[in-house]
């Protein structure tokens, strides 16, 4: 794999673009994509900084078990478009994507209106990019 290609790692975090009715917007995103990054997920750590959020892809229902703070949640197909989303879910509660989630986005509480996010919506980031079979 080269720089371009090498997979994008919860300890990496990469500029992710929103494209939205009001206007494009950035944030930092870091992704968990491997089975351990998912399941620890936001579990037992901070609330991620303002304009930040955590990519769990290939995942299509989380939890808030043993978290402190709400969070909201973006529900993504497989290309980036965002399927629906979720405000501040509370601490200790599950939740599950409509049909077509390929992936979730969690930001902190609020940052659906700041940043724009709403059904419709497209993300774009290195880790939504369709991987080629090559």
């Amino acid at each position: 794999m080269d720089a371009n290609t090498s997979p994008v790692t919860d300890t990496c975090p990469a500029a992710a673009l929103v494209y939205g009715c009001h206007g494009t917007r950035r944030f930092a995103l870091r992704v968990a994509d491997r089975f351990w990054t998912r399941f620890a997920g936001l579990m037992l750590r901070r609330p991620p900084q303002a304009q930040e959020g955590l990519l769990l892809t290939g995942c299509a229902s989380i939890h808030t078990l043993f978290m402190r703070y709400r969070l909201d949640l973006v529900w993504l197909d497989a290309s980036g478009r965002v399927l629906a989303c979720v405000p501040a879910l509370k601490p200790w509660r599950a939740s599950t994507g409509p049909r077509g989630t390929a992936h979730v986005l969690e930001l902190t509480a609020g940052s659906l209106d700041t940043l724009g996010i709403e059904a419709g919506c497209c993300i774009e980031h290195p880790a939504l990019q369709p991987r080629s079979m090559a």
